[in-house]
C-alpha cells in the first residue's frame, strides 16, 4: 500500500497512436471498474475502517505463507501484490485525508491511520517467512513474463532492505526503527500542515504589495496588515516587498516554519535512519539509499554534486554583483528575489504582476489540459458532480482518446485553506491495476496545491513559476495516468532519481512561444501574451539559473551530509556551516529552516540530489520535442509508450534508449546551465 508521505483531442492524435499500434487485430478491451472512493468519512468511519482492514492484511498475509500448495510467482508475489493493492483501495481516502481534509478531527483520524497502516507493512515486510516464500517462489521460475519478473525482482530487493533477512533481534530492532521513522515523519508533516505563521507590517510596507495580493488579508487592531507566511505568499511578498525590513521580518518567520519541535523530530529521523542502515551493513543512510538508485554510490552522489557546485559558485558572482548594485549596497538573503524582480522590470522589461494578468487560473488549467491533451492521446473531463473533500476541489475524468478507454481520475485541490498539505504535490492515491478477474482498476490522482486565492472581484491570477509548477505536477498526474503495466507496484512511478525528469522535461514547455500563447489569456481583454513580452520573457529566463542550481545543490548537499554524518548531530549547525562554504550567503541567524524542508521527511531523505541528477535526463529528453514539435501527436506517442506506459517496469535508461534512439547525453543540461560538462 502506498500512503502518501512526502500526480478533447484532434483526430491527428487517434493517427499518431495507430502508427505505434501492432499490425495484429487487437483484443478484447479488458473491462474497466474505476474506483469509489468516500472522501466524506468521519474520524469514527476512519479508526474503524482502518483497523477493520489492517486485521484483514494481517490475516491474508498468514494465510498466504502457511498456505500448503507450492511456492509460485503466483502463490506468492502476485498475492502479496493483491493483498497491498487492496489495503490502497480500500484506505484510499483513510491514507491521504490527512493532509486534505478541512476538519482538524478527521485529519487526525486520517494520520493515525496512515502511521498505524505504515507501521503494520514495515512489521509484516520485515518477516523471514515472506521472504523465504519469494525466495522460494522465485526458485520455481513461474514468473511467465517480463512485467512478472520486475515484480518479483523488486519485491526481493524490498524484503532484503526491509530486514526480513535479519537475525531476529535486530529484525525487531529494524521493525522498531521503521516504525519510529513513521510517525517522525507524519508529526513533522502535520506541524508544517497545522503553522499558521504571520508577520504585521506597517500599513506604509503593505502598500508597496499588488493590491490582489492584500485584499484578503486581515488587520490587527493597530491598522497593521497580517501576512501569512507559507508558500502561497512568499514570491509575491519577496517579488514586491520594497521594504527591506519587512523582507526580513518575513525571511525570518518563514525560517523558523515547523518550529524547534520540527527540528528534533528530523534529529530523531537521522538516528534511526542511520540506525537501519547499520543493521543492513551499510555506513550510512545515503549508502543504504543510494544502492536502489540509478547512481548506485553515495560516492557517485557526491561527486556529481561537487562537480556542478564547483562549476556553478563561480557563475553567481557577475549575477549577485548585477543585482548589488541595482540595490546600491551589498546583498543579503532576503533581497535576492526582489532585486532579481527588479532586474526583471528594469534591464527585461518583464513585471510579474503585468505577466500575471494573463493567467487567470482557470483558463491556465484548461489550456494546459489542451496541451496534454494533444501531445498524448488524451481527452479530460470535468466530473461535476465527483463526490470531494471540499467545496474548492473539482474532478476531471481521463480517457484515451483513439480507444475510448477509461484511465482514471485526478482532482484539483488549488487553494490554500488551513490544516492543508502547504507546498504543491501530484499524490496518489492509487495507481493503475489488473485485478484478479481480470478488470482493470485504473489510477486516482490528486493535484494539491497553494496558489493565490481569488481576490478583489478576478479569478486567482497565476505567476509565470505558478504555471510552470502546475505544468510539472501534472506531468506526474499523467504519468500516473498513462502508466499501462499489470501491477500497481509497477504503475506506481520510476527510479526516484528518475522519477521527476519526465515533469521537469515537461517545464520546457512553459517558455515556448506557441505554448505561452495558447495557455495566456490577458483576465480583461481575453488577449494572449504579447509577442515582445514573450520574447523578453525568453530573454530573461536564466537570469537566475546559476544562484537557483546552486540552491538547490546545497539542498542536495545537505541532504546528503545529513545522512552520511555519524549520528546525532545537531541539525541547524550543520545546516549553517554547509551553507556558509556552498553558498554565497550565511544561513539567517535565529532560523532553522530544515524545520521546512519537507524532502528531509516524505521519502526524498538521502535522495533530493535526484532532481538535479533527473533534470540531466529531462533536458536531453526534451531535444525530441525540440526536433520533432513541441505539439507533435507523433512525439508526444512514443513518449507515452516509451517513458510513461512501461513506467517502474523497465530501467530508466532503457525507457530513455528507447525515447531518444540513443544513449541518455548531459550535453543539454550542461548547455543550458552554460558551463562546460564536467570531467
Amino acid at each position: 500500500m502506498r500512503i502518501p508521505r512526502l500526480v478533447t483531442c484532434p483526430a491527428a492524435v487517434a493517427a499518431a497512436l495507430l502508427l505505434t499500434a501492432p499490425a495484429a487485430a487487437p483484443a478484447a478491451a479488458p473491462r474497466v471498474v474505476p474506483l469509489v472512493i468516500n472522501w466524506n468519512l468521519t474520524p469514527e468511519q476512519i479508526t474503524s475502517s482502518c483497523a477493520t482492514e489492517i486485521a484483514l492484511v494481517k490475516k491474508r498475509i498468514d494465510a498466504m505463507v502457511h498456505q500448503r500448495s507450492a511456492r509460485t510467482f503466483a502463490s506468492v508475489f502476485a498475492t502479496y501484490e493483491q493483498i497491498s493493492a487492496d489495503a490502497g483501495d480500500d484506505l484510499a481516502a483513510q491514507g491521504l485525508l490527512y493532509i486534505l481534509s478541512p476538519d482538524a478531527a478527521v485529519r487526525a483520524a486520517s494520520e493515525k491511520c496512515s502511521d498505524d497502516v505504515g507501521n503494520v507493512f514495515a512489521a509484516e515486510g520485515a518477516r523471514p517467512d515472506i521472504y523465504r516464500a519469494m525466495v522460494a517462489a522465485k526458485a520455481s521460475n513461474t514468473a511467465r513474463t517480463a512485467d512478472d519478473r520486475k515484480l518479483e525482482e523488486l519485491d526481493l530487493v524490498g524484503a532484503q532492505r526491509s530486514g526480513a533477512g535479519l537475525a531476529p533481534a535486530a529484525r525487531r530492532e529494524f521493525v522498531a526503527l521503521e516504525q519510529k521513522i513513521n510517525e517522525l515523519e507524519s508529526t513533522y508533516q502535520t506541524n508544517l500542515n497545522n503553522d499558521a505563521t504571520t508577520i504585521a507590517i506597517t500599513p506604509a510596507q503593505a502598500a508597496n504589495l499588488p493590491p490582489d495580493f492584500t485584499a484578503n488579508l486581515k488587520k490587527d487592531p493597530a491598522g497593521n496588515v497580517i501576512v501569512p507566511v507559507n508558500e502561497s505568499t512568499v514570491i509575491a511578498f519577496d517579488d514586491d516587498q520594497s521594504d527591506a525590513a519587512a523582507r526580513k521580518a518575513y525571511a525570518y518567520a518563514y525560517g523558523r516554519r515547523g518550529g524547534q519541535a520540527n527540528v528534533e523530530l528530523l534529529e530523531s529521523a537521522l538516528v534511526a535512519r542511520q540506525g537501519i542502515a547499520k543493521l543492513l551493513g551499510y555506513p550510512n543512510w545515503s549508502a543504504y539509499v543510494a544502492t536502489d538508485k540509478m547512481v548506485k554510490t553515495s560516492a557517485h552522489i557526491a561527486s556529481f554534486l561537487g562537480k556542478l557546485d564547483a562549476a556553478l559558485l563561480p557563475a553567481t558572482k557577475p549575477q549577485l554583483a548585477t543585482l548589488a548594485a541595482l540595490k546600491g549596497a551589498p546583498l543579503d538573503s532576503w533581497d535576492i528575489t526582489y532585486y532579481e524582480n527588479q532586474l526583471l522590470k528594469t534591464k527585461y522589461s518583464v513585471d510579474g504582476n503585468v505577466v500575471k494578468q494573463y493567467f487567470p487560473a482557470q483558463h491556465t488549467i484548461d489550456a494546459v489540459l489542451g496541451i496534454y491533451s494533444k501531445i498524448l492521446g488524451l481527452t479530460f473531463t470535468l466530473a461535476p458532480n465527483a463526490p470531494v473533500w471540499d467545496k474548492s476541489v473539482y474532478a476531471y475524468d481521463v480517457t484515451d482518446t483513439a480507444s475510448g478507454e477509461y484511465r482514471g481520475r485526478f482532482y484539483l485541490d488549488l487553494y490554500p485553506r488551513p490544516g492543508k498539505y502547504s507546498h504543491f504535490a501530484n499524490v496518489g492515491p492509487t495507481s493503475r491495476r489488473i485485478m484478479p478477474d481480470g478488470t482493470v482498476r485504473p489510477a486516482v490522482n490528486v493535484i494539491v496545491g497553494n496558489w493565490p486565492a481569488p481576490a478583489g472581484g478576478k479569478p486567482s491570477l497565476l505567476s509565470h513559476d505558478d504555471v510552470t509548477t502546475f505544468f510539472h505536477e501534472f506531468g506526474h498526474n499523467v504519468a500516473a495516468l498513462c502508466a499501462n503495466t499489470p501491477y500497481e507496484t509497477l504503475n506506481a512511478g520510476f527510479r526516484s532519481d528518475f522519477i521527476e525528469a519526465p515533469s521537469q522535461m515537461l517545464e520546457n514547455f512553459t517558455w515556448d512561444p506557441t505554448i505561452l500563447k495558447q495557455i495566456s489569456s490577458n483576465v480583461d481583454t481575453g488577449a494572449p501574451l504579447p509577442d515582445d513580452l514573450i520574447a523578453k520573457m525568453i530573454a530573461a529566463r536564466y537570469v537566475d539559473e546559476p544562484y537557483s542550481t546552486v540552491t538547490q545543490d546545497f539542498y542536495a548537499t545537505i541532504d546528503q551530509r545529513y545522512h552520511t554524518l555519524s549520528q546525532p548531530i545537531d541539525a541547524t549547525a550543520v545546516w549553517a556551516t554547509t551553507k556558509a562554504a556552498l553558498t554565497p550567503f550565511p544561513m539567517m541567524p535565529g532560523t532553522f529552516p530544515e524545520a521546512d524542508f519537507v524532502h528531509l521527511m516524505n521519502g526524498y531523505e538521502g535522495g533530493y540530489y535526484g532532481y538535479l541528477y533527473s533534470k540531466v535526463y529531462a533536458q536531453d529528453m526534451f531535444t525530441a520535442f525540440q526536433a520533432g514539435g513541441l505539439e507533435s501527436p507523433v512525439v508526444g506517442a512514443r513518449y507515452r509508450n516509451d517513458i510513461l506506459a512501461p513506467a517502474r517496469s523497465e530501467e530508466p535508461d532503457d525507457e530513455v534508449r528507447a525515447f531518444l534512439g540513443r544513449p541518455m547525453s548531459p550535453d543539454a543540461f550542461y548547455q543550458q546551465l552554460g558551463i562546460a560538462v564536467p570531467k
